[in-house]
């Protein structure tokens, strides 16, 4: 821990406070955008099989269930920049609670002040696995599975 660091950090309080409000909102935002995603997602799901079995047309299913696994990459998207931001918030909180690092000294220049932007140390692609595994991609997990039935089961 450097001593500069710290000096750093108690000289620009408020404006690390501000960039943490920020986090939060991006971070609120994507919470949002999930859930959203989720609900248009199943709609869209939920009318195209619908009309797949008013046409008694498996290929209905086939397309409602690409349309659901498109949403369902968006969401895991929104999911990560979501952890991301969170990841970014408890450095800033750890940071300004004083408990500022070696590692969190190289953070703050590497961010150059601009706290918001999601570190890009690790990609979409790279982290996509762990964001699968979420809970919050349960609602896909169920969908896909009922989707499968239903194009196992003969109209």
């Amino acid at each position: 821990m450097s001593t500069n660091g710290l000096d750093w950090v108690e000289k620009n309080k408020e404006y690390l406070i501000k960039q943490a409000e920020m986090l939060q909102n991006a971070i609120a935002r994507m919470a949002t955008n999930s859930l959203t995603v989720k609900q248009v997602g199943l709609t869209v799901w939920a009318a195209i099989v619908g009309f797949g079995f008013t046409n008694e047309n498996p290929a209905l299913f086939v397309l409602a269930f690409v349309a659901f696994a498109l949403f369902g990459l968006l969401d895991i998207y929104y999911l990560y920049l979501e952890r991301k931001f969170r990841d970014n918030f408890n450095r800033l909180a750890r940071i300004l609670g004083g408990y500022i690092s070696d590692r969190d000294d190289e953070w703050i220049k590497t961010m150059r002040g601009n706290f918001v932007k999601p570190d890009s140390s690790t990609k979409f692609l790279g982290q996509f696995p762990n964001t699968l595994k979420s809970w919050a991609n349960l609602p896909y997990l169920i969908t896909f599975m009922i989707t499968i039935v239903l194009l196992s089961v003969r109209l």
